[in-house]
């Protein structure tokens, strides 16, 4: 097993409701198989007690924690209570995000851009702010950002490539800075996936 004895955070680890599988519940789900102990981050907490009962289920060991990770003081609870539970953090997986209330420069309402640039971007940011010191002190860690092939292409959704080119930055950004603490920050950029957000909503 690639992540025995690891502890991963998993942000956004609950989904939106439907017959296909959200990827912060996949990766959380895949974690656990690879033997790490996985701490599941969701603003809707029943959601993320259901990817524990699904981790449990196979034998992992997770736990559910509720928090608003666009809110300073979510995360850093958060940090302080997987420390509390498990004692370290290896893995920041930063998940979130959205897209819904998008629009193009003239139809898109200050409201829904600031709602969109918050939970996409300003969240990978409060997160890794508070898990950083943790990793530093451990002089190890991985933090893996959720970036989009938007951040590159050119699409109608303003706020959503905004963020998500923000995302990488921040992440280059992050890799540069925390690289002589043995702490790698990488993005990942997927296209369009079958996942319930994107599909089914």
């Amino acid at each position: 097993m690639r992540l025995e004895g690891k502890v991963a955070i998993v942000v956004g680890a609950g989904q939106t409701p439907g017959e296909t599988i959200g990827n912060g519940r996949a990766t959380a789900i895949l974690f656990a198989r690879e033997g790490a102990r996985v701490f599941l981050v969701d603003r809707d907490l029943e959601s993320a007690r259901e990817t524990q009962a699904m981790i449990e289920g196979e034998g992992g060991t997770a736990v559910a924690f509720e928090a608003d990770a666009a809110r300073e003081a979510d995360c850093e609870a958060m940090v302080e209570a997987c420390r509390s539970q498990f004692g370290r953090i290896d893995i920041l997986h930063n998940n979130v995000g959205i897209g819904m209330g998008d629009a193009g420069p003239t139809h898109l309402s200050e409201e829904n851009w600031q709602r969109i640039i918050d939970v996409n971007l300003k969240s990978v940011f409060l997160t890794s702010k508070h898990v950083l010191p943790v990793m530093r002190e451990q002089e190890s860690g991985v933090i893996i950002n959720i970036s989009s092939i938007a951040a590159v292409c050119s699409v109608g959704m303003l706020a959503y490539k905004t963020s998500k080119a923000g995302v990488n930055a921040l992440t280059h950004s992050l890799a540069l800075g925390n690289a002589r603490y043995g702490i790698r920050v990488n993005a990942i950029m997927p296209g369009l996936m079958n996942t319930p957000m994107a599909i089914e909503t």
